[in-house]
């Protein structure tokens, strides 16, 4: 017999964005959510398919890697928030929770928070100035989808 050892997982590294858009909670969530309009707008999710449920499995192609990943929704709040996990590997290796959270302001404005959590020994490898891109991938994600819901 082996015993088993727990290794813990680390969150090491995050990044997080926010940003006001003028339009109500529900235009803001039903753009997010419309995953057949990504192409038309979305400069890092080029496509995102799946089980839109809690514990669901979908999957999405990178634009900015050039490749498509698996991932589960961790959780799915309508109009409030969406987050879903991503493993390379092992969970203890390397993991990335990736959320969308909206924040009614009022009924014509929205707060997005949008980030994402790595954990595990292999989030080590990921440099600052790395984290910085996909941060500044993210703001650009952010500004896009702005734009899209302004015009509306």
């Amino acid at each position: 017999r082996y015993a088993r050892i727990k290794i813990p997982i680390i969150s090491m590294k995050e990044y997080h964005t926010e940003i006001i858009m003028n339009a109500s909670v529900d235009r803001v969530w039903a753009a997010l959510t419309d995953f057949s309009a990504y192409p038309d707008w979305n400069p890092l999710v080029g496509w995102l398919k799946g089980d839109f449920n809690p514990d669901g499995q979908i999957q999405m192609f990178i634009t900015p890697l050039n490749r498509s990943f698996k991932a589960k929704l961790k959780k799915v709040q309508e109009h409030k928030e969406y987050t879903w996990i991503g493993v390379a590997i092992a969970p203890w290796f390397l993991s990335g929770e990736h959320y969308y959270r909206l924040e009614k302001i009022n009924d014509a404005s929205t707060r997005l928070l949008h980030g994402e959590y790595f954990r595990g020994w292999g989030s080590a490898l990921i440099g600052k100035s790395m984290l910085r891109k996909m941060e500044n991938a993210l703001i650009e994600h952010n500004l896009r989808l702005k734009e899209r819901i302004e015009r509306e």
